[in-house]
């Protein structure tokens, strides 16, 4: 039997993931990692699946080809550190501001198709149903 279906907290530490890699990125080696990360074995065919999961893969990779590859030595382990967390931070705010930008547009989608369909402003904004808890017994 396979690896359970990635839940929603799983994509998110895949993308993590993807936000503060460093070094060559290989399936191989990102697989491995979010193994640990995880703790489930997926495959290529099936990060693939998730468009978030590709978005940012595709980015990293370009990330990584853009960069000239050339490390500068530091002097002191916490600038190094630093340089890491700040690379990473970037990276995920690129990933979110793509995110975001894609929601946007599929709000703007959707917002068109429904009024075409004759539902107000109103209509979308009812409140979702309120269903009440089963009993414990």
């Amino acid at each position: 039997m396979g690896a359970p279906k990635l839940a929603d907290s799983g994509i998110e530490k895949a993308v993590r993931l993807l936000d503060g890699w460093a070094g060559k990125l290989t399936w191989d080696r990102y697989l491995a990692m979010l193994e640990v990360e995880v703790g489930h074995k997926y495959t290529k065919a099936a990060m693939l699946r998730h468009p978030r999961i590709k978005a940012a893969w595709d980015h990293a990779k370009e990330l990584a080809r853009d960069g000239d590859g050339v490390t500068t030595p530091r002097s002191a382990i916490e600038l190094e550190k630093a340089a890491e967390r700040i690379r990473m931070l970037e990276a995920r705010a690129d990933r979110l501001t793509r995110e975001n930008t894609a929601l946007l547009e599929q709000f703007v989608r959707w917002s068109h198709n429904a009024t075409r369909k004759g539902l107000t402003l109103a209509d979308l904004d009812q409140p979702l149903p309120y269903a009440k808890p089963k009993e414990i017994r």
